[in-house]
């Protein structure tokens, strides 16, 4: 799926104001950021223009990280803003740029990344029961229903409960299936 995000302001404020205001669309779609395509433009007008590319496939948060800084040591600073916004994420692509404003010699720096943080699977260390037992049954199932297929201490050990737990479910996924 392919999604277009443009602003355009009179300032730098201003256009990353609307970019965070219009990147709030990926929070409710599906997928993960594949691709992506950053253009920063400069002068009376600053403009930014995104392409993303999103496979519906895989889960993922989406973001844009867009921060600015002015001033004196405008690249360095711009660094130290990123850096804090990208943690524990895959960046997609990322871009950067400067302006200096014509009448007051006031230096920009824009920098925009396109990333995604991956949502954590759920480990076999505390599942709840009826995670336990929608696993053990869809083994079960794999293995026609036999439950003397199963290596009971192995997965008691997987799921980290007694052997007795595990029996007693395979029991309880019997009846039901009945």
């Amino acid at each position: 799926m392919l999604v277009f995000i443009e602003c355009e302001a009179v300032s730098v404020e201003g256009c990353l104001r609307e970019l965070k205001e219009k990147a709030k669309i990926l929070e409710n779609m599906p997928g993960s950021i594949e691709k992506a395509k950053i253009e920063l433009s400069f002068g009376a007008f600053m403009g930014i223009r995104i392409a993303l590319n999103i496979d519906p496939t895989k889960k993922a948060e989406k973001y844009i990280i867009a921060e600015y800084t002015s001033g004196k040591d405008v690249i360095e600073r711009l660094q130290q803003k990123m850096q804090n916004g990208i943690k524990d994420t895959e960046i997609v692509d990322f871009t950067f740029g400067t302006y200096t404003m014509p009448v007051t010699r006031r230096k920009y720096a824009v920098g925009v990344a396109v990333v995604n943080r991956l949502k954590e699977e759920r480990d076999f260390e505390n599942p709840t029961i009826e995670e336990r037992r929608a696993i053990l049954r869809k083994a079960l199932e794999l293995f026609g229903w036999n439950p003397k297929a199963l290596n009971i201490s192995e997965i008691a050990r997987l799921f980290n409960v007694s052997r007795d737990s595990i029996y007693n479910d395979i029991e309880q996924i019997m009846k039901e299936r009945e």
